[in-house]
């Protein structure tokens, strides 16, 4: 919170700009006076719970699965369970008020930012993604109605929507501690020209890819290869590959014989459960056409892996380099690049790598490779149908530790 030198900085006096989705202006200006609280405080902990019991029995929430996932995640059980990661809180306080800038491509990201705010015991301002997602709806219509529960909790979050402008920018930015910006490097660079106060910190969370890693003959042996597409497809088709956890690329590891039979079965699954599930838009198809067009008269050796059938468009590639990645599409696009040896991913597990998803690889190769290689990206490593898993440390920060600060007392 500000000290006693520091001046109050009034908020926008035009409101008009600014939609109230949860909260309201009373709530914006008064949030300054607001205590911060320690981290994983009771209080927090029980709202969530509530919070995740009304979204649960919500009917309007129970065809979004990523609003029933986010509810799953903060249970009481579920936050205990996070909680037990960190040994020792006691000195810790949050930061004061964090600033959330959701991207627009996720409709459930918002949420998690607001709960890691909540949970490093900050009050919170969260600017909702533009697009009229109707899970944002959801959320803040459960998050009101428990609010009235719990009036506690009122000032310690306001959820808000406002197009871009710098002015609210500003203001925003100059009355918060903490600010995480979610979105990519646009809206990275469009947000640092509101300067923080001289204590702000950043958490930017920068454009960034993933890929998939699968070991061919482990997958042969695998008896729920429909499951396995299932997860897959939840990597991925959940938001058109719009995820900067969503794998574009798929590294198969193996023989070229049994790599060759991997495939095959590999993707007559995902491709039969596609079917079933989704509808391609014809303007993706036709960006996924185009790239295509781009990397073969770019790269040599490109070949289509797939069949006349667009909605699943795979792209058979010679060699890995630090260019890949920018050769990738949304919407069912995938590279494909077959592997001898696990060393060959370096080429694409730069600073912009984020998350390794990977299928029938054993452990020890993965720590070997990280502790051999130490590549300067690859943030997390999880199991294929897992990218999507929210947890509390993220693009390697350390979410708790980063949005509070340490109370030292030396006596």
């Amino acid at each position: 919170m500000p000290n006693c030198e520091d001046a109050v900085i009034p908020m926008p006096h035009n409101f008009d700009n600014i939609s109230f989705l949860v909260g309201d202006r009373s709530v914006l200006e008064q949030m300054v006076e607001q205590r911060a609280l320690p981290p994983f405080d009771a209080l927090v902990i029980d709202f969530l719970d509530a919070l995740a019991k009304r979204l649960m029995r919500q009917p309007s929430a129970k065809p979004f699965p990523d609003v029933i996932s986010f509810a799953f995640w903060c249970r009481k059980s579920s936050v205990l369970q996070m909680r037990q990661t960190y040994p020792d809180l006691s000195s810790r306080r949050g930061r004061g008020i964090a600033f959330h800038i959701a991207p627009s491509n996720v409709a459930v990201n918002f949420a998690y930012s607001l709960v890691v705010g909540l949970l490093s015991g900050n009050a919170n301002i969260v600017r909702v993604p533009s697009r009229d997602f109707m899970q944002v709806s959801i959320i803040c219509e459960a998050l009101s109605d428990t609010l009235r529960e719990w009036p506690a909790m009122a000032p310690f979050l306001c959820l808000i929507r406002y197009d871009r402008n710098k002015s609210i920018n500003d203001t925003l930015s100059a009355y918060c501690q903490s600010r995480l910006i979610w979105g990519g490097d646009d809206t990275i660079g469009a947000l640092r020209q509101s300067p923080l106060g001289a204590r702000g910190i950043d958490i930017a969370f920068a454009n960034r890819y993933s890929f998939a890693l699968i070991d061919a003959a482990n997958y042969l042996t695998m008896s729920d290869k429909r499951a396995i597409a299932d997860r897959f497809y939840n990597d991925t088709f959940l938001t058109d590959q719009n995820a900067c956890t969503s794998p574009r690329l798929v590294v198969w590891l193996g023989e070229d014989s049994v790599t060759t039979r991997a495939r095959a079965a590999f993707w007559s699954e995902f491709e039969q459960l596609s079917q079933e599930k989704y509808q391609l838009q014809e303007a993706v198809a036709i960006k996924k056409l185009g790239q295509f067009c781009v990397l073969s008269a770019t790269k040599a050796g490109v070949k289509k892996a797939s069949d006349s059938n667009n909605l699943v468009y795979r792209v058979q590639i010679a060699a890995l380099d630090d260019s890949t990645m920018g050769f990738t599409e949304v919407g069912g696009y995938f590279l494909e690049y077959l592997a001898q040896d696990i060393a060959e991913i370096l080429p694409v597990c730069d600073e912009r790598c984020q998350t390794l998803s990977v299928l029938g690889v054993e452990k020890e190769n993965i720590d070997a490779f990280l502790r051999d290689y130490r590549p300067a990206g690859i943030d997390r490593v999880v199991a294929v149908g897992k990218t999507m898993d929210f947890n509390l440390h993220w693009d390697g920060y350390d979410l708790i530790y980063t949005l509070s600060r340490t109370v030292s007392v030396s006596l």
